[in-house]
């Protein structure tokens, strides 16, 4: 899943999975916990995840409910946004299937951040990159290359979510990406 959040090249994985195991705790969540919660301020914004992943969504006017992203297995998971801006979280993040994680204090990595002000900025970098790509995407491609796409860049992302948080992520119905999935199976015969 390492090309589903694009953000990722421009870090050091090992350096942040070694960061998290030793400073951090391991805690256990169970499918539907929340790693955080949307308006809350709290200690613990950043992690990795050990096993499972992790679902990023947001509350529209209507209440209705929209994946926005996703965490997965050896990978980091936090709200960037909270941590470096001391803010509320912005989205809930939630565990969409049993999950361990490696929780840092947001202590820890505010003091690294001031040491290297180098990571500190390649991350921000990673994330510009990838919140603008998605930006883009949003007009450029239709919902069927957007799904082709994704596809691409994670072939087992299907293993690991449901079609219906895979047609929020998409912003379309569960209905349309059945159709978009019927007209590529068949298009490939």
């Amino acid at each position: 899943m390492d090309k589903f959040n694009l953000y990722i090249d421009k870090i050091d994985l090992n350096f942040w999975r070694e960061l998290c195991t030793k400073e951090g705790k391991l805690r256990s969540y169970k499918k539907g916990e929340y790693f955080l919660h949307r308006g809350e301020t709290t200690k613990c914004v950043w992690g990795f995840i050990k096993h499972g992943y992790f679902k990023y969504s947001v509350i529209d006017s209507e209440g209705n409910i929209h994946i926005t992203g996703f965490s997965f297995c050896d990978t980091p998971i936090g709200d960037y946004s909270s941590l470096v801006m001391n803010t509320p979280v912005a989205a809930d993040i939630i565990a969409a299937k049993d999950s361990e994680v490696y929780v840092c204090n947001r202590n820890i990595v505010d003091e690294l951040f001031e040491k290297e002000p180098k990571l500190h900025s390649a991350i921000s970098d990673g994330f510009f990159i990838q919140a603008y790509d998605s930006f883009l995407n949003m007009y450029r491609l239709s919902a069927k290359e957007h799904y082709i796409h994704l596809l691409r860049c994670c072939p087992d992302i299907l293993q690991n979510i449901t079609l219906k948080e895979l047609a929020s992520y998409l912003q379309i119905t569960p209905t349309y990406l059945s159709r978009i999935r019927k007209e590529i199976t068949f298009g490939e015969k």
